[in-house]
C-alpha cells in the first residue's frame, strides 16, 4: 500500500512538471529589416527576419499584413543565410501600418512564430488583427499530449531495446556459467527476451511514424488528420528532426528484424556457444550498432545536438541515456523474462540462478546510478543559467521531478542490495527457495518499473519545454482597445531580465496614427508575488509610437501592463495587458 501511495505522489508531481511550457522556441531573434516598430517613408523591398541560429523554412511562414488584413508579401520566402528568411513584398505599397509574421523551425525542432509592426508613411489603417491572429492556428492541447505520448513510448523502447543487449551480455551470459543444466533456461529466457524486444522495436517503429506526423501539425499548426499530406511530410523530412528521425526509424526496424533472425543464429546447441560463434558475433555487432543509434538520436534530435555546448551535451546526453538504458532494461529483464526462465529450474538451482543474477545486476546499476548522477549534473550545469531557474522554469521543474524519483529509486535498489540479495545468496548457499524474498523482490521490481515509467513521461515534457539557457520566447505581442484608439503592445524578448517594448496607438475609425494622448505611462505588476507597480520609462518615438528601452522584467511569470493614455486634464485612457515573460 505504501509504495502504491509512493508511486501516486510521483506520478501527482510529474504531473505538475508536464503543465504546458510557456514556451517551446529556442532560435531567438536577432535582427529585423525593418527594424521593429519603424517609420518608414518610402516602403521596403523586402522584409526579412534573422535568428541566432540555423532554422527551417521549409513551412514558408514569413508573411507581410496590410493594415485590412490582405497579404501583401511576394513570391517565395527566401533564405539570405541559414540563420534568416526573407521575401519580397508588392511594389508601390500605399501608406499605412504593416504587419510581419514568421512561422520557422528551430534547429532543436521546436517551431518559432512570432512578429512585428512597422509602419509607411505619416498615416495608415490600424492592423485589421494581432499577430496572434495574423499566425493563425497552433498546435492544439491534444496534438502537444499526443505528442509527448509518442516521445514517451519511444523513449520507453530504447533502453528496453540497448538496457537488453547490456543485461543479456553483462548479467545473464555470465549468470548461466555456474548452473549445471542450463538449457531450458536458457531457451525460456530467450523465447521471453525476443517477445519483449521485438515487442518495444515494433512500438518504436509506430511511434516514429506517428512522431513524424505529429510534428507536421506542430510545425504548421495544424491537426493530425490535416498533416496526412505527403508535401507537408517531405518537408518534415527534410529538416534535422526528419533526418535523425528518418534513421530513427531505419534503427528500430533493423532490430525488429534481427530479433527474428536469431534462432538461425549458429547452430550449437547451447545459447552461449551460438552467440560466440562467428555468426552469432556479426549479430550480437549489427544489435549493439542499431541500439548505439538508438541511445544517441535523442541528443541529435533534441536540445543536446542544437546549442553551442553541442560538443559537450550531446556525448552527455548519450551517456544518460544509456545509463538510464542500463537500469530499465535490466529491471525489466529481471521481472519479465527471468522468472520464465527460473520455472524450468529446480528450487536450488533457481535460487543460485536469481541470487547471481541480482548481484552481478546490482553491480551493473550502481555504475548506471553514478553514470546517470554525473552525467545530469553535467548537463543541467550546460543547460541552466542560475538556481533559480529550476523552480522558475517548466524544464526545471522537470529536473526536480526526476531528481525525486531518481532519490526514490535509489532508495529501492539500496535496499534490495542491502536485504534481497543478501538473503538470496544465503537462500542459495542451503539449496533453499527463494520462498518470501523472492515475492518481495518482485514487488520492489514492479515499484521500479512503474516509477521508471513516471521518469520517461517526465522526460518526454522535457524535450517540449526550452532550456532556461536558451528560452526566449519572445516576442510577445498583443493588442487591446484604449478608448476610442487602438493599442498593440510588443514585449521583446518576453524573458526575465531586460525587455524592450513597443506601443503603438491608432485611431480604431479611421486607422490614423493616434496621437492625442498628452503622455503615456506603462506601470509593470506581477501580483502573484507582489512584486510593483514599477514604473517604466516610456520615451515617445514618433506620431503615436512609444518605447522602452529597457525594462526589466523579473522573475519569469504572468505580468500585468497597465498603460494610462491622458487626453485631457480631465480624461484619461487606461487598459491593461498580461504579458507571459519566461
Amino acid at each position: 500500500m505504501k509504495r502504491r501511495l509512493l508511486t501516486v505522489c510521483c506520478a501527482a508531481l510529474a504531473a505538475l512538471a508536464t503543465l504546458p511550457a510557456a514556451a517551446g522556441a529556442h532560435a531567438v531573434v536577432e535582427q529585423t529589416q525593418p527594424t521593429r516598430g519603424a517609420a518608414l517613408e518610402r516602403p521596403p523591398q523586402r522584409v526579412a527576419v534573422t535568428f541566432d541560429e540555423p532554422v527551417e523554412s521549409s513551412f514558408g511562414a514569413l508573411r507581410v499584413f496590410a493594415a485590412d488584413g490582405e497579404r501583401v508579401d511576394a513570391g517565395d520566402v527566401e533564405r539570405p543565410a541559414d540563420d534568416a528568411v526573407a521575401v519580397a513584398v508588392e511594389r508601390d505599397l500605399p501608406d499605412g501600418a504593416y504587419t510581419v509574421t514568421y512561422r520557422v523551425v528551430s534547429a532543436d525542432s521546436h517551431p518559432v512564430t512570432g512578429g512585428y509592426v512597422f509602419t509607411v508613411g505619416g498615416a495608415g489603417g490600424v492592423p485589421a488583427a494581432a499577430v496572434a491572429d495574423l499566425l493563425g492556428d497552433s498546435a492544439g492541447p491534444v496534438t502537444e499530449v499526443a505528442f509527448g505520448a509518442v516521445r514517451a513510448v519511444s523513449y520507453a523502447a530504447i533502453p528496453l531495446l540497448a538496457g537488453g543487449l547490456i543485461f543479456l551480455l553483462a548479467v545473464w551470459l555470465p549468470g548461466l556459467r555456474g548452473l549445471a543444466d542450463a538449457e531450458a533456461a536458457a531457451q525460456a529466457f530467450e523465447a521471453r527476451g525476443i517477445r519483449l524486444l521485438a515487442l518495444a522495436a515494433t512500438a518504436g517503429m509506430v511511434a516514429t511514424v506517428l512522431g513524424i506526423v505529429l510534428q507536421v501539425a506542430t510545425a504548421t499548426g495544424g491537426s493530425f488528420w490535416s498533416a496526412l499530406d505527403s508535401g507537408l511530410i517531405h518537408d518534415v523530412l527534410d529538416t534535422r528532426f526528419g533526418e535523425v528521425w528518418k534513421l530513427r526509424f531505419t534503427a528500430f526496424a533493423g532490430l525488429a528484424a534481427l530479433l527474428l533472425l536469431l534462432p538461425a543464429v549458429g547452430s550449437g546447441a547451447g545459447q552461449a556457444a551460438r552467440l560466440a560463434s562467428a555468426s552469432g558475433r556479426a549479430w550480437l555487432a549489427a544489435l549493439g550498432l542499431g541500439c548505439a543509434y538508438l541511445v544517441v538520436s535523442p541528443a541529435l534530435g533534441g536540445h543536446a545536438g542544437a546549442g553551442d555546448d553541442a560538443g559537450l551535451l550531446v556525448p552527455l546526453n548519450a551517456a544518460h541515456v544509456l545509463a538510464m538504458s542500463a537500469w530499465v532494461g535490466g529491471v525489466a529483464a529481471l521481472l519479465l523474462a527471468v522468472p520464465a526462465s527460473t520455472r524450468t529450474l529446480a528450487p536450488a538451482d533457481r535460487t543460485r540462478l536469481l541470487a547471481t543474477l541480482v548481484r552481478r545486476f546490482s553491480t551493473v546499476a550502481l555504475t548506471a546510478v553514478a553514470l546517470l548522477l554525473a552525467s545530469g549534473i553535467g548537463q543541467s550545469i550546460l543547460e541552466l543559467d542560475a538556481l533559480s531557474d529550476l523552480v522558475d522554469t517548466a524544464f526545471g521543474r522537470a529536473i526536480l521531478v526526476k531528481v525525486a524519483i531518481f532519490a526514490i529509486l535509489i532508495a529501492l535498489g539500496a535496499h534490495n542490495r542491502r536485504r534481497s540479495q543478501p538473503e538470496l545468496a544465503r537462500l542459495a548457499e542451503r539449496g533453499e527457495e527463494p520462498g518470501r524474498t523472492g515475492v518481495v523482490l518482485r514487488r520492489a521490481l514492479r515499484a521500479e518499473i512503474g516509477l521508471m515509467v513516471v521518469v520517461l513521461g517526465v522526460t518526454a515534457a522535457l524535450v517540449s519545454y526550452s532550456p532556461s539557457a536558451g528560452a526566449p520566447a519572445g516576442p510577445h505581442s498583443s493588442s487591446a482597445d484604449l478608448g476610442p484608439a487602438r493599442i498593440e503592445l510588443t514585449v521583446d524578448p518576453a524573458r526575465a531580465g531586460s525587455n524592450e517594448i513597443h506601443v503603438y496607438l491608432f485611431d480604431a475609425r479611421s486607422g490614423a496614427q493616434y496621437d492625442r494622448a498628452r503622455r503615456l505611462s506603462i506601470a509593470a505588476r506581477d501580483r502573484e508575488r507582489d512584486i510593483g507597480p514599477i514604473e517604466l520609462d516610456v520615451r515617445k518615438a514618433g506620431p503615436g509610437h512609444y518605447t522602452v528601452a529597457r525594462a526589466d522584467l523579473a522573475p519569469a511569470g504572468d505580468w500585468a501592463l497597465t498603460v494610462r493614455a491622458p487626453v485631457s486634464d480631465f480624461e484619461e485612457l487606461r487598459t491593461e495587458l498580461e504579458v507571459p515573460i519566461r
